[in-house]
C-alpha cells in the first residue's frame, strides 16, 4: 500500500510538473498533432487484397512391380518450401514482367498527395537505348506532361528536352540516341499540367521492391491452405497482379508435373520394346521345351511354388522400384531407403528357401517351372509397364497439377493504410513524450533549492515564510492583493511573514524594513505592496518607499504619475511632505521612486539618505523600503544600509544555494547589525504537504 501512494504521489508529482510547464507543453503537442496530420494526409493510400491456394499432396502407396503413378511424379513438399518457391525470381519475375510492374509513374505534385487528387499513369513500355546515354544520365528519370485529361502528354528526357508529343493507348517508336527508341502510355486519369517522372527498374529491383509489398502465409498449421496479400495503391491494379501471381504459379507447377510425367513416359516407352522381347523369347523357350520332351503334368504342389516364387519376384521388384524412388528424394543412408532394403533382403531370403523345394520335384517339372517362372514375371511386367504408360498419358493430355486455387482477389473499396487516427495518437504521444523529455532534463539540470530546510541549513537564515503564487502586481487595479481578496492562501503566508517581523522587531527593536530580492521578476515588490498592506491594516502608520531609483514600479502599483519622488528628494529638490501619496488602503503612504537621476548609488549611500529614513522613522510607525535587486547593482546594499529588519525575497527553485550566500552576503557588508530573513515566493506545496484546502469563508 504504501509503495502504490507512493507511486500515485510521483505521479501527481509528474502531471503537476508537467502543467507548471505547460508553455513547453502545449506548443510542442500542438506541433506534433500538426505533423501528425500532415503525415497521415501525406501516405499515399494502400490497398491490401488477398487470394487463397490449396497445395495438394498426392503420395499413394506402390502397387505392383513398377509403383503408382503418384510414387513416379508427385511433388510432396512442405508448405515452407512452397512458400519460397512461390517467392523465387522465376514465378516473382514472371508477374512483374507481364503486368510491367518495372515501368513507374510517379506524381510529382506535393499539393495533389496532400489533398489526394494524384493522377494515375501505367505504361505499356519504356525502352531506351542505354547504351548510347552517358553512363551519369542513364538513371536519371524522364519527365511525362498531361496536356489534357483525354490522356494526351508530352514526354521530356532527363535533360528536360521534349522528345515526343502524343496520346495514351499507343505505342510510339522515335529516334534518340542514335538509336530507336519505344514509349507508351496505355491508362491515363490525370488533370490537365499534371506532371510525373517515368523511369524502368532493373528486373532485380523490380522484384525485390514487389517482394517488399507481396506475402505468401500457411493459414493455420499444416493445412495445405496459402493466402497471397499484396499491397497497391490503385486496388485494381493489385487484383490483377495477385491473380497474376497466382495463375503464374499455377501454370509453372503444372509444367513442372507434366515434364516430369512425360520424361518418365519417354523412358518407359524406350524400355518397352525391350520387356516384350523377352515376354516372347521366354514363351518361346517354353513352347520349344514342351515339345521337345512332351507333354509335362504340373501337379498341385508344382503349382503353388510357381505362384509363392512369381509373388515374391513380384514383390522384390516392386521394392527395388521403392527403393529407387526414395534415393532420389532422399539420401542413401536414410531411414526409409535403409527399411526397405532390408524388407528386400528378407524377401529375398524367403525366394532363396523355395529353392530346395524345387529340387525335390523331378527334373521336367522343375524345367517346365523355371520357363514358365519367367514367362509369368516377364508377362507382369509388360501389362504393368502398359498400364503406367497410359495414365501417363492421361496426365499429359490434363494438364493436372498439385496445386488448385480456392479464391481468386477481389477488389476492396477500404483502404489498409494509412490508419489516420494511430498515425495523430501516436503523433501526439510522442510529442508528449519529447515534452515530458524536455521538462524533465530541464528540472534535471536546474539548480534552483526547493528546500526551506536546506536553505537555513546552509546560509544560517531564517525563512520566515513561503508565499504561493498570487498577484503578479502585487495589487488588483490600485488596491493591494491584501486587501481585495484577504482570503487567498498567498495573503495568509503574507500574514505569517508579518507575524514573524513583528516579533523579531519586538525582540530586535527597530522600525525599518528593506525588502530586497538577487533577480528581476522574484516579486519583491508584490512582498514588500502587500506586507506594507498588512501591516496598515493593524492601525499601523506605514510609509512604503520605492528605492529602486532606476526602474522602481510601485507608482504604477497605485496608479501614481510618474514625476517627483525620492530621487527628487535626495536631489533636494523637493520636500518630502510632497512626494508623499496616500493609497486607498488607509494608514497607507507611498514614496515613489521618481524621476531616473543621474547618479543613483551616490544618492542611495549620501548621508542625506539616512536623514530622511530617520526622519520617516519618527513620523510614521513602520517604514518598508523596496530596493534593487542585490545581484545586479550595489544600490540595495545602500538602500539598506539603515534598515533594522531586511528581508530578502527568493523564488522558488530559481536560484542555487551559492547564489542566495552570495546575495545575503552582499546586502549585509553596510549593515551587518540588521536583522536578515528569508521569504520563498511563488511556492509551489507538494501533495504530500497538506495543502489540499483553501483559506475562505464558510
Amino acid at each position: 500500500m504504501a509503495t502504490k501512494k507512493k507511486e500515485d504521489t510521483d505521479l501527481g508529482e509528474l502531471l503537476k510538473e508537467l502543467a507548471k510547464n505547460w508553455p513547453i507543453m502545449v506548443p510542442i503537442m500542438l506541433l506534433a498533432g500538426i505533423i501528425g496530420v500532415f503525415v497521415a494526409m501525406w501516405v499515399r493510400p494502400v490497398y491490401q487484397v488477398d487470394a487463397l491456394l490449396q497445395i495438394e499432396s498426392k503420395n499413394s502407396k506402390p502397387s505392383g512391380m513398377m509403383g503408382s503413378l503418384g510414387a513416379l511424379f508427385a511433388i510432396s513438399s512442405p508448405a515452407e518450401t512452397e512458400m519460397e518457391l512461390i517467392k523465387s525470381r522465376q514465378v516473382m519475375g514472371a508477374a512483374v514482367e507481364k503486368m510491367r510492374l518495372d515501368l513507374v509513374a510517379d506524381p510529382q505534385s506535393k499539393l495533389d498527395r496532400l489533398m489526394h487528387k494524384e493522377g494515375r499513369l501505367e505504361l505499356s513500355n519504356f525502352n531506351v537505348p542505354w547504351n548510347n546515354v552517358p553512363k551519369e544520365k542513364r538513371n536519371q528519370p524522364w519527365t511525362v506532361v498531361a496536356k489534357d485529361s483525354l490522356g494526351n502528354f508530352e514526354l521530356f528526357d532527363q535533360d528536360k528536352k521534349l522528345v515526343l508529343t502524343g496520346s495514351a493507348g499507343q505505342t510510339y517508336h522515335f529516334a534518340y540516341a542514335g538509336d530507336t527508341a519505344t514509349f507508351g502510355i496505355f491508362r491515363a486519369e490525370v488533370r490537365p499540367g499534371q506532371t510525373f517522372s517515368v523511369y524502368k527498374l532493373k528486373r532485380l529491383d523490380a522484384i525485390e521492391k514487389f517482394r517488399g509489398a507481396f506475402n505468401v502465409s500457411e493459414k493455420g498449421k499444416k493445412t495445405g491452405i496459402l493466402e497471397f496479400s499484396y499491397q497497391d495503391i490503385y486496388p485494381d491494379r493489385g487484383v490483377e497482379v495477385l491473380n497474376e501471381v497466382a495463375s503464374s504459379y499455377l501454370r509453372q507447377n503444372v509444367e513442372e508435373r507434366n515434364a516430369e510425367a512425360q520424361k518418365t513416359l519417354n523412358f518407359l516407352e524406350k524400355q518397352l520394346p525391350d520387356v516384350k522381347a523377352q515376354m516372347d523369347s521366354s514363351l518361346m523357350n517354353l513352347n520349344t521345351y514342351r515339345n521337345r520332351v512332351g507333354s509335362v503334368d504340373i501337379n498341385a504342389e508344382t503349382q503353388l511354388v510357381l505362384q509363392r516364387r512369381m509373388k515374391l519376384q513380384q514383390d522384390i521388384l516392386a521394392l527395388q522400384q521403392r527403393k529407387q524412388e526414395a534415393i532420389r528424394l532422399f539420401h542413401s543412408e536414410h531411414p526409409t531407403v535403409k527399411t526397405l532394403e532390408d524388407q528386400e533382403d528378407a524377401l529375398r531370403r524367403e525366394l532363396a528357401g523355395t529353392s530346395s523345394e524345387v529340387k525335390k520335384l523331378p527334373a521336367t517339372q522343375q524345367e517346365v517351372l523355371k520357363l514358365q517362372n519367367q514367362v509369368e514375371l516377364t508377362k507382369v511386367m509388360y501389362t504393368t509397364m502398359l498400364n503406367n504408360i497410359q495414365q501417363l498419358r492421361l496426365v499429359s493430355a490434363g494438364e493436372v497439377g498439385s496445386v488448385r486455387i480456392i479464391d481468386f482477389a477481389e477488389q476492396v473499396t477500404a483502404p489498409t493504410k494509412p490508419k489516420k487516427k494511430v498515425i495523430l495518437c501516436v503523433a501526439l504521444f510522442l510529442g508528449f513524450l519529447l515534452g515530458a523529455t524536455i521538462v524533465s532534463i530541464k528540472s534535471k539540470f536546474s539548480s534552483g533549492v526547493k528546500s526551506a530546510n536546506f536553505i537555513e541549513k546552509e546560509t544560517g537564515f531564517t525563512v520566515y515564510a513561503k508565499v504561493p503564487k498570487g498577484n503578479p502586481k502585487g495589487t488588483k487595479g490600485t488596491r493591494p492583493l491584501a486587501v481585495v481578496e484577504p482570503d487567498d492562501i498567498a495573503v495568509e503566508s503574507l500574514r505569517a511573514l508579518r507575524s514573524s517581523l513583528e516579533f523579531s522587531m519586538m525582540d530586535e527593536g527597530g522600525s525599518i524594513i528593506g525588502v530586497s530580492g538577487l533577480i528581476p521578476g522574484v516579486g519583491k515588490s508584490f512582498i514588500s505592496v502587500n506586507l506594507a498592506a498588512l501591516f496598515a491594516g493593524l492601525g499601523k502608520k506605514v510609509l512604503l518607499i520605492d528605492a529602486d531609483l532606476r526602474k522602481g514600479r510601485l507608482h504604477k502599483e497605485f496608479g501614481i504619475r510618474r514625476g517627483d519622488g525620492l530621487s527628487q528628494i535626495l536631489l533636494r529638490k523637493v520636500d518630502p511632505e510632497k512626494v508623499i501619496f496616500p493609497t486607498e488602503v488607509e494608514n497607507l503612504f507611498v514614496i515613489p521612486c521618481g524621476n531616473v537621476p543621474a547618479n543613483p548609488a551616490e544618492l542611495l549611500g549620501s548621508k542625506h539618505y539616512s536623514e530622511i529614513i530617520n526622519k520617516f522613522k519618527q513620523e510614521y510607525d513602520l517604514v518598508i523600503v523596496d530596493t534593487p535587486p542585490i545581484m545586479l547593482v550595489t544600490d540595495a546594499a545602500l538602500a539598506c544600509y539603515v534598515a533594522d529588519q531586511i528581508v530578502m525575497v527568493i523564488e522558488y527553485n530559481r536560484h542555487s544555494i551559492e547564489a542566495i550566500k552570495d546575495g545575503m552576503s552582499q546586502i549585509l557588508k553596510g549593515n551587518p547589525q540588521a536583522h536578515a530573513s528569508i521569504v520563498i515566493n511563488k511556492y509551489e506545496h507538494s501533495r504530500t504537504e497538506g495543502y489540499g484546502y483553501k483559506y475562505g469563508k464558510y
